[in-house]
């Protein structure tokens, strides 16, 4: 064995050994390594005294984590509820109707042919491409959308370029999210893959089910392009184009955008922005036990494996040193016990990781990706407020010059009354400052138009929240139900044999009880 397939093996042992032995996260192991080199999950790119240092360091973050979680667990619950006993009801009607609303008209969506439709995408065939060495392979998923039968081969960067487009030429929508890119090697390991596409299936789903979306030539275009070269030109193309920053130019299937202004309703942005943070948490926790309540089971399933395993070796030993078949015949049916008992618990774990787990990542997903769109407006409150604050103080100081030479009015406006700019302050602001008041409208418009879309959004959100968790429960209550049938059966089958051991034992007791009494 020569240095570098010695220095290969010594790698490969302390991974072993270190990460995988001690039950760490392999996928949290790779994204670490790559936080910290570019090429990170290359075992090559490490020495072995790097890769030593990194997986001590990730060791110490990690059971920083679990140890500050445990301490914490009880202090973070009771902190939980004092703090969603602050939360105020936002859901109310009556409030949202005080929003102070004034429509502008801006350009008209033109409809495609998913418009009107129900459309239904799906994702199968996963298939690995080898072009190159490590990062060059990647996976494309077969992407079917009915009625139109359409079928295109799409990869996971294809989805991304689907989103940034969305969140481009559709601002204050709230873009359905994507799973993390970043994966390492795991990207190619069966499981991941089949994850990764029910996540991307949920994401095309939930983006089909707006109709604004369905009237956007790029959805098309990643529905419906075939041919590869073609798909990725048009893309370019949509990428290069800048939208308007002007609501004018929005488009919207009516032609119209609704925008709210009203500050007595920033208390209701403020509690929607504590809910969805206090919300993130929960789930944040939610999707930690879930894991682990996942790998225990895992764990639990591959020990039924184990003890199956010397069942059977003890019957086999029971067999050849001929024991009572009795006893023989226990280990048997241990041994089998074992076997259906692991089976139903890898198929109840499964549709554990489907319904619960994955599910609520998902959901925990969409809630930070609201977040973000709530971040996006506090931003833009907090530059309008910036903005109208400088504004302000500048006319101030024009105002208080007497100049109205010094104004910048727009001289184009004919039949401003420069006598009553000098009397008329209210009229002088309006006046006065022209391209940055022209701005600043603009601005306020825009903030104005995302005050809007946030309400609309969420409830659009919460809408689709109802529908799919009422169709996942009830698609793991199905399922769930024939598993408790077999674990029953299961049961049922032990029970039928250790009776009937019973009476057999009993049996031979009477039996010998009789050889025994005198005749």
């Amino acid at each position: 064995m020569d240095p570098t397939q010695e220095e290969i093996k010594a790698k490969q042992d302390i991974l072993q050994k270190e990460i995988i032995d001690k039950n760490y996260d392999k996928t949290d192991f790779i994204n670490f390594c790559l936080s910290k080199k570019e090429n990170g999950d290359d075992l090559n790119s490490w020495t072995l005294d790097e890769l030593k240092l990194i997986i001590q360091n990730f060791q110490e973050i990690q059971n920083k984590k679990k140890e500050q979680i445990n301490q914490n667990k009880d202090v973070n619950q009771e902190i939980d509820k004092n703090q969603i006993n602050k939360i105020e009801n936002f859901n109310n009607e009556s409030q949202l109707k005080n929003f102070n609303e004034e429509i502008i008209n801006c350009r008209k969506l033109e409809k495609t042919k998913l418009n009107d439709n129900n459309i239904t995408v799906t994702l199968k065939n996963p298939k690995e491409n080898n072009e190159g060495l490590l990062s060059n392979n990647y996976v494309t998923y077969e992407v079917i959308t009915e009625p139109f039968k359409w079928s295109v081969q799409r990869r996971y960067s294809d989805f991304d370029s689907l989103r940034r487009l969305l969140i481009k030429f559709y601002p204050g929508y709230n873009v359905p999210p994507l799973p993390n890119k970043k994966m390492g090697n795991r990207r190619f390991d069966a499981d991941f893959i089949l994850k990764r596409m029910k996540f991307l299936e949920l994401f095309i789903s939930s983006v089909v089910m707006n109709e604004s979306f369905k009237a956007s030539e790029f959805l098309v275009a990643f529905l419906s392009y075939e041919d590869r070269n073609k798909f990725e030109a048009k893309f370019k193309e949509f990428h290069s184009t800048n939208p308007s920053i002007y609501v004018e130019d929005y488009k919207t299937l009516d032609g119209k955008v609704i925008v709210s202004h009203d500050v007595s309703n920033e208390k209701y942005f403020k509690t929607v922005n504590k809910y969805f943070r206090l919300q993130t948490q929960i789930f944040d926790n939610i999707n930690y036990y879930l894991k682990q309540f996942y790998n225990n089971i895992n764990e639990a399933a591959n020990n039924l494996e184990e003890t199956q395993k010397h069942f059977e070796l003890m019957h086999l030993l029971n067999t050849k040193v001929l024991m009572k078949q009795t006893i023989t015949k226990t280990y048997e049916e241990l041994g089998a016990f074992c076997k259906y008992w692991r089976r139903i618990l890898i198929k109840q774990n499964d549709m554990f990781k489907n319904h619960f787990k994955d599910f609520f990542k998902f959901v925990n997903l969409e809630g930070k990706s609201y977040i973000n769109l709530i971040d996006r407006r506090e931003e833009l409150l907090n530059n309008y407020t910036s903005q109208l604050q400088k504004v302000t103080s500048k006319k101030e100081k024009l105002y208080l010059t007497g100049d109205v030479t010094k104004f910048e009015l727009n001289q184009d406006d004919r039949d401003i009354d420069k006598e009553r700019l000098v009397r008329d302050k209210v009229y002088a602001f309006e006046k006065m400052c022209y391209k940055d008041t022209k701005s600043l409208k603009m601005n306020n418009d825009i903030l104005g138009y995302a005050n809007k879309m946030n309400i609309e959004q969420l409830k659009l959100m919460m809408n689709e929240y109802c529908i799919r968790y009422i169709r996942n429960f009830k698609k793991f209550d199905e399922n769930f139900y024939t598993t408790i049938n077999d674990m029953i059966g299961t049961w049922t089958n032990m029970e039928t044999f250790v009776q009937s051991i019973y009476a057999q034992q009993q049996m031979d007791a009477a039996m010998e009880q009789a050889k025994m009494s005198p005749s």
